[in-house]
């Protein structure tokens, strides 16, 4: 019998990103059928804001405690265990006849969303090594806007169609197969310390917010994240109003730019820092260019072309900002903090703060205000980065 594979490669990285994607992807694929889903529920349209923040609830209370779970079980075990989740979660969304079992389906998706938040990037980073890690960190950075923007064109051709549920069950075909190819995922070993008391196993949970480094990437993590999901909520309905294209029309702007500017964003950082590309320095010039950005997007008397040039950039910042701040973690992870400790604890301030990015933009009236709150979230994630050693040359990579 062949001894289980300890050392990802290409397939690894292809695999996680795809779970990845396609976790995210069902929360895009909802968002644009909301009408015909509350229609067929028969419930009020307000009623699908409390559903698609099911999905948030679990990663925003728990994403650290999920995090030390993940380094206890092996992300192996917890990747291959969250894509059935999402299937089941499939399956009831596909039966359900109210919208409390609607709610009950993306509860659960929620739950298998945090075993895949945190195990993805354990499975990066315990099973990869050198600049192969280093672009695989930051290409996993970009899989959230990515699937977001996935499952929007999922579900495009649904929208005006009394067969919405295809593109729920599409998903769970893609997340039924990516449940059986998990088995080739290689084998993390997991941190286990024997003759630990129940106190001590829970202290080790939150390890990581006992750690100031860890700490301090999740300010500069949260940042990014907290604009570009804000960016998201408004400019669809800015660009719209400023310049007098369809709502339609300027959501398919945005959802076709994020692809693709995200996607460069991640994929050019992993590449300069994989070559030793210093990381503040690069953080530095991604700061400004998001600030430009943002000023091009929302500035009134932008033309059209600028205003998308502006949201192109700041796509393009976002998916470096946050691939820096994924290469970082490789270098906080310990042999008692393990990756799934430090991707929990980072990912917990993500989560908060996406989880409260509605209500500060809801408040915002003026295009300097989404500005404003650019300027100083870019500002606070480059302060708050820590200095870490640069990735070793892709040269110490696995085959």
């Amino acid at each position: 019998m062949l001894p289980p594979r300890t050392q990802g490669n290409w397939s690894t990285i292809a695999l996680v990103y795809l779970i990845g994607l396609m976790s995210m992807a069902l929360v895009g694929i909802l968002s644009p059928l909301a009408l015909r889903i509350t229609e067929a529920m028969d419930a009020p349209a307000a009623a699908i804001g409390l559903t698609i923040a099911l999905f948030s609830l679990p990663a925003t209370i728990v994403a650290t405690v999920g995090g030390g779970i993940v380094d206890r079980l092996g992300p192996r075990l917890v990747l291959l265990l969250t894509s059935p989740v999402f299937v089941l979660a499939d399956v009831i969304l596909w039966f359900a006849k109210d919208i409390w079992m609607f709610n009950l389906g993306v509860l659960m998706a929620g739950v298998g969303y945090l075993g895949i938040l945190n195990g993805g990037a354990a499975m990066l980073m315990g099973s990869l090594e050198g600049g192969t890690r280093t672009r695989a960190l930051t290409l996993w950075s970009t899989y959230a806007p990515t699937g977001f923007s996935l499952g929007l064109l999922m579900a495009a051709p649904f929208t005006t169609s009394d067969s919405w549920r295809l593109a729920i069950a599409f998903h769970g075909a893609i997340m039924l197969g990516c449940a059986a190819l998990a088995f080739i995922l290689p084998h993390v070993a997991a941190i286990r310390k024997e003759g630990q008391s129940g106190r001590e196993k829970l202290a080790a949970l939150f390890a990581g917010l006992r750690r100031p480094p860890i700490l301090m990437l999740g300010f500069a993590m949260a940042m990014p994240a907290m604009i570009s999901y804000g960016t998201s909520l408004a400019a669809p309905t800015y660009l719209a109003k400023v310049h007098g294209v369809s709502l339609a029309a300027s959501a398919s702007i945005v959802a076709i730019a994020k692809i693709a500017a995200v996607l460069l964003g991640g994929t050019i950082t992993g590449a300069l820092l994989s070559r030793d590309f210093p990381m503040r320095r690069l953080l530095g010039i991604v700061v400004v260019i998001g600030i430009v950005a943002q000023i091009a997007l929302f500035l009134p008397s932008s033309p059209m072309i600028i205003a998308i040039a502006g949201l192109m950039a700041w796509l393009f910042t976002y998916g470096a900002a946050t691939g820096i701040c994924m290469a970082t973690m490789p270098a906080l992870a310990t042999g008692t903090v393990g990756g799934g400790t430090v991707a929990g604890s980072v990912n917990q301030f993500v989560s908060l703060a996406s989880f409260l990015t509605p209500t500060v933009y809801f408040a915002l009236t003026h295009w300097s205000s989404y500005v404003g709150v650019a300027i100083v979230g870019l500002l606070v994630c480059f302060i708050a980065l820590p200095r870490v050693p640069t990735a070793p040359k892709a040269a110490a990579s696995p085959a």
